[in-house]
Order: C-alpha cells, then structure tokens, then sequence
C-alpha cells in the first residue's frame, strides 16, 4: 500500500495566519481608534494652548524648569517659585522623564508624554472590563466611559501635572489586584507613591481591599507601606527642603484633621453647613453622574478613591473641588473601573449590558457639557500659535540670551525657564507667590541681580513697581506691546550674591549648595 500526503499550498497557509491575527486583533481596534483620537487631540490641543502662550508657569514652568535643571546635573531649585522641585512635591518619577530631555528638551514633551499616560490607562479599564463583563464590545464602551470623562480631559489641558503618573499606575494597581498578580500590584503601587506625597490617600484603602479580598499580608503590607511612606514623605522629605510640613495645612477645614473629626462630631451643623457649600455639590455631581453613578451599586472598588475624594471635598481650596483642575485624575480610572465592579456583579448578561450604556450615555452627555472633545459644548480659549501677538511674543523672545537672568510676565516664563534663574514679574522687586509665601509683597535682596524685563506694555500688570526701577533698564527689543529691558549698566549690581546654606533659598534666589551656578551662568 502507499500514502499520499496531503500538502496546502503556501498560499493557503498563509491566508490562514492573516484570517486568525485578524480574528485577535480586529476585536480590539475600536479601543485603539478610540485611544488614537483622544491622544492625536489633545496632544495637538495642549500644544496649541502651549504654543500660543495659554500655559502659566503654575505649574507648567515649575515640573519644566525643574526636568531641565536636573537633565543639565543642576539642584531642581525652581527659581519661578523659590523652592526645590522636591521639597513642593514628592514627585521623585519625574527622575524618569530627565533622560528624555537629553534627546528633546521642550515643554511640550510633558505635555505628550501626559496625553499618552493618560490614553494608555484606558488598557488596564478595558482589560479588567473585557474580563468582568465578559464581553469586547461592554468591554470598548466602558474604555470609552473613561476617555471621555471631562474630569480627565479637564486635567489634561491644565498644563502638565505628574498625577499623570497616578492615573497610569492605579489603573494598572488596580487591574492587579482584581486579575491578582502581586509583582505588577507592587510595581504600580510604587509608581503611585513616587508621584506625590500624599499619594497614600489612594494606596491605603486599596491594600485594605488586597487584604480583604485577595491576599491579608499582601494587602497589610501595602497600607502600611503607603502609611509609612506618606509620613516620610511629609516629616523627612518635604521638611527637609522647606523647613516645614505645613506649607498647605491651611487646605484643611476647622484648623487640621483633627478638627475635622471634633467637628463632625460634636458641631455636625456646622460641619454640614460647610461640606454643603460653595461648588462641593456639584462637584460630587459631576464625578459621579459622568460614570452614571453605577459604581453605588456595589461600591467596594470605587471605595478605593475615598480618601482622595474627601481630601478634595473638603480642601479649602477651591480649585480642588472643581473638575477643570488635576486633583480629580486620579479619581477617574478609579471611579470607572468601580463602575465595572458594580456592573460585573450583575448575573444577567442582559443587565450587565444595559448598565453598561446607561454609563456610557451619561458619560458622552457629560463629555458634551463638560468636556474638551471636540464635540463639547465648550472650547479651550487660547491664542492660535499664528496670531499677532504670538508673532510679536517670539520676536522678542529671540532677542534674549539664555544664559540671562530674567524676571518675565506670567504667561511668558513657561517658554524661557530652560535657564538657571528666572522669575516670575513682579518678583524679586515685589514678591508674588515666592517660597513660602511668607513676604509677600517685599524686595529680594536679589532684585539687583535682575539683567533682563520681558514684559507687556504697562508693567506687566504691576505699573507701580515698573514705575519704581524703570531708570535702571533700557529697551534693546520691542515689537508690537511686547519689550524687552536690559539693565543699564552702572543702575545696580547684575553678580551673584553668596551662596547659602542647606536646602534654603540663598540670596540670589538660587539653592544653597555649591552646586549652585552663579547668577548669568548657561545651564
């Protein structure tokens, strides 16, 4: 007897392959259409806004002057506000973005790499979604639940933050606790705590919720990690650097937490008068109706976010409890991954369906009310980057060195602090938001040391201290209502004072270390 063998043609073979990486992959493109549009907008949104001058140096110019200071082997002494980059936040990740300065030294390199973090978080959302949903399409709306949240489009256009950091690393925290890979778990939950010193607020109730439903030492051990962290972080770190831990304890309401608790429970009336004010309830609101507040239905994941969210609530600073600032992000991955929990308790396939674009309705009419897409109803008002007065801005620009020493108009210092010293006018000749805040309105003893103006017509907003040294500068640039002043030589000494001591200010303003260049020097 004999066998034949029975061969496919190449051909077929190879059909076969492309017809089953189609079959993987084709599932998965509405996610990555979905993740490219929002990241091809506001990427070219936030650049645009930059680029036409939209971006203040609180804070774009303090993380960009701080990434540049240390990508040139400087302290991170951010001239703009007065303090080390790490002494006004923790923020110990952007040690990871300095090596990409070596290739491209821009600002508007945050503003990508902000755009791409807070795309990429929709992945781990869609994975623990197609996971608990048991479904790609539930799986895409609920990406799309994500990345159409105003709250994170909001904070995507508010300059550059690291909270872009938290928002990756407890998406992905988060997806490792539910799938239960504790290296990832770990991992994440490191990233989280570099970002910021009060990072804790997010990471302790998620280990409570390791402990509770996955693993007791692995969840024991990551709250007390991020309990003993956070406490460094304030009592070591950021003391170490300003000399105090109590820089924004007035954010706290009724003189600390421990107010907050005596108060809650012995003045309630007062403490409810206050909670139910100013925008806390429309804050509450938003946050909640842009998810279609489907995470109560099983609230254990969203849980997650309480303590932030309390923190924001309560803030007596108004910016915390309004969705156009980054305090909100990194409540966002969380709350939508809370609303996948709640949904995948659901035993019917059916329910888990309906709940799913209840949530995904109401987080487009939110997008559309709230949001940046552009189809929402409000629009990001900026200069375009080829109008006049952004014409008449760069000419002058040009015409300053880069190694001066500069005190500049507000939303001009985020395009010129790629140098050792800048300020923010009126400072040093009348302090405006500087170290501490504790002498505002005063003259630094380094005012004298001021080389360059780079101002508006009329002083910058500030006439009267224009008024006051106007003699000792001269124009050497003007286009349009935008000048350029140059001391005068023989108007006041432009050398650099001696340096101080430890992590506080020196006299020219520069960080107490040896390190520190002397006033003029190129970084």
């Amino acid at each position: 007897m004999s066998s034949a063998v029975v061969t496919r043609p190449a051909g077929a073979w190879t059909r076969a392959r492309r017809a089953a990486t189609a079959r993987r992959v084709l599932p998965h493109l509405p996610l990555a259409v979905m993740m490219a549009a929002y990241v091809v907008h506001f990427c070219s949104l936030s650049i645009s806004v930059f680029d036409g001058y939209g971006d203040p140096p609180f804070d774009m110019a303090l993380f960009d002057q701080g990434i540049w200071l240390l990508s040139r082997f400087h302290a991170p002494f951010v001239t703009v506000m007065g303090r080390d980059m790490f002494g006004d936040h923790t923020c110990f990740i952007l040690l990871l973005v300095v090596p990409l300065y070596w290739i491209w030294p821009h600002a508007q390199l945050l503003l990508v790499l902000q755009t791409l973090l807070l795309a990429g978080a929709a992945v781990p959302v869609y994975l623990v979604a197609r996971r608990y949903l048991r479904s790609t399409v539930l799986a895409t709306a609920m990406a799309g639940v994500y990345l159409l949240n105003p709250a994170l489009q909001n904070g995507n256009l508010e300059q550059f933050h690291p909270e872009a950091f938290s928002v990756m690393g407890v998406a992905l925290a988060i997806y490792a606790a539910l799938e239960w890979r504790p290296r990832l778990l770990v991992g994440a939950v490191i990233v989280c705590l570099m970002v910021k010193q009060d990072a804790g607020m997010l990471i302790m109730p998620l280990g409570l919720w390791v402990a509770w439903r996955r693993d007791r030492r692995w969840g024991l051990g990551i709250f007390a990690a991020a309990a003993a962290w956070q406490a460094v972080a304030f009592e070591v770190i950021v003391y170490a650097f300003l000399g105090t831990t109590s820089f924004q304890a007035d954010r706290i309401p009724f003189g600390g937490m421990g107010g907050v608790l005596r108060t809650f429970f012995f003045h309630a009336t007062t403490f409810w008068r206050y909670a139910l004010g100013g925008h806390r309830p429309f804050y509450l609101w938003q946050m909640g109706v842009s998810v279609g507040w489907m995470f109560v239905l099983a609230p254990e994941v969203a849980a997650v976010a309480v303590l932030s969210f309390l923190e924001n609530y309560l803030s007596q600073f108004p910016y915390q409890h309004q969705i156009i600032y980054h305090y909100s992000l990194p409540l966002v991955p969380v709350l939508v991954l809370g609303t996948v929990w709640a949904i995948s308790r659901r035993r019917s396939a059916t329910s888990r369906a309906a709940l799913t674009f209840v949530s995904f309705g109401c987080a487009l009419v939110a997008c559309v009310v709230w949001g940046l897409a552009p189809f929402s109803v409000h629009k990001y008002p900026h200069w375009s980057p080829d109008s006049p007065e952004v014409h008449d801005i760069n000419a002058v620009e040009k015409a300053l060195p880069a190694d001066a020493v500069v005190s500049a108009w507000y939303p001009y210092v985020a395009h010129i602090d790629h140098r050792v010293r800048v300020y923010m006018w009126p400072t040093p000749f009348y302090a405006v938001d500087w170290h501490l805040y504790e002498h505002p309105g005063a003259r630094l003893p380094f005012a004298d040391q001021i080389q360059y103006l780079f101002l508006p017509a009329g002083g910058g907003g500030s006439p009267q201290v224009f008024a006051s040294i106007a003699a000792q500068f001269r124009v050497v640039e003007h286009v349009g209502d935008v000048y350029l002043y140059r001391r005068v030589p023989g108007a006041g000494p432009a050398a650099s004072g001696s340096p101080g001591s430890g992590a506080a200010p020196a006299a020219d303003g520069s960080p107490g270390s040896a390190a520190a260049p002397a006033a003029g020097a190129g970084g």
